[in-house]
């Protein structure tokens, strides 16, 4: 996302979330299994963030620091995601065009198609397999704010880091899904990432996303998980319904991750309620479980940044 700015062998994963800050390095060969250098944790220094907004560059990158530390990282060339909830995935169609000329209607007036474009943002544009014949053509396009972009890629630099790649966290986790074997390009795949103040509910018709949303979540956040399941279900069940109407390939998996609640409990309470309100509408095989690698090396906190250690050419 954003261009593919590297063709580097090895990557480290850096996911810097309200809570905690996780960092990964992994090394992986498309059709092989990969092999985890180093992983580590450290707590997000108070005051940070702020609705997913960086208010501290400078206490950020002290904290990927120690993170790096920690789990006795040297790879310096670097992945890092953007909040979801300061980042913007959406599918639109445009008249077919050159792909050149369709980045300069975008340039031409960028906030008719990017909220936050008048403030500054950074984009990129990825068309959509589609008939030649038809007028239209359908691209995904996704943002982010140019200020929290350069703040990020500044925390990094201060950590020692060279940032070489910029992401988007849904669809970061998509390609973690992909690497676990529990996303398909034959079907359509659901995400529900649990972090430290917010839920993250993703829909991909095939790789292509469909819904990114964005839910507080301040009594889970608190470890109070009774308050906040029964509106975090409601919120799933809303998206799904939505997506039940717009998806031709049929919903065979949610994916349950993240560091705050995402276990085999949660997933079989949210299957358990997806089943009674849904029972018509979704496929037999459909089923919740937690986002997780066959061997169970890297926990749910971790699939974030195991995502971004990945290279995309690898998903090709």
């Amino acid at each position: 996302m954003f261009g593919n700015l590297f063709r580097h062998s090895a990557l480290v994963g850096v996911d810097a979330g309200s809570l905690a800050i996780k960092v990964i390095d992994v090394r992986a060969k498309a059709n092989k299994p990969f092999i985890l250098k180093g992983m580590g944790t450290v707590p997000t220094p108070p005051g940070v963030f702020v609705r997913g907004q960086i208010q501290d560059v400078q206490a950020l990158g002290e904290g990927i620091r120690a993170a790096l530390s920690q789990a006795q990282i040297r790879e310096r060339k670097a992945a890092l995601a953007v909040p979801a909830q300061v980042g913007f995935v959406r599918r639109i169609s445009f008249p077919r065009m050159p792909l050149k000329e369709l980045r300069a209607a975008i340039d031409l007036q960028p906030d008719r198609y990017i909220p936050f474009a008048r403030d500054g943002a950074v984009y990129d544009i990825f068309p959509l397999p589609g008939d030649p014949a038809k007028a239209e053509i359908s691209v995904i396009v996704a943002a982010a704010p140019r200020q929290e972009v350069e703040a990020l890629m500044q925390a990094a630099k201060l950590a020692g880091l060279q940032p070489v790649r910029i992401d988007l966290e849904p669809l970061t986790l998509f390609r973690a899904a992909v690497a676990t074997g529990q996303a398909s390009r034959e079907a359509s795949t659901g995400i529900v990432d649990l972090g430290g103040s917010a839920a993250k509910i993703s829909l991909f018709e095939g790789d292509v996303p469909v819904i990114s949303r964005v839910v507080d979540m301040p009594a889970m956040s608190a470890g109070d998980r009774a308050a906040g399941t029964d509106d975090l279900f409601w919120d799933i069940r809303r998206s799904l319904e939505f997506a039940l109407t717009q998806l031709q390939l049929p919903l065979s998996r949610l994916l349950v991750t993240g560091g705050v609640g995402g276990d085999d409990y949660l997933a079989l309470s949210l299957a358990a309620y997806l089943r009674g309100f849904l029972a018509n509408r979704l496929p037999g095989d459909f089923r919740v479980e937690p986002m997780r690698d066959e061997e169970g090396r890297i926990p749910l906190s971790h699939m974030l940044a195991f995502g971004l250690s990945l290279r995309p050419e690898l998903f090709a």
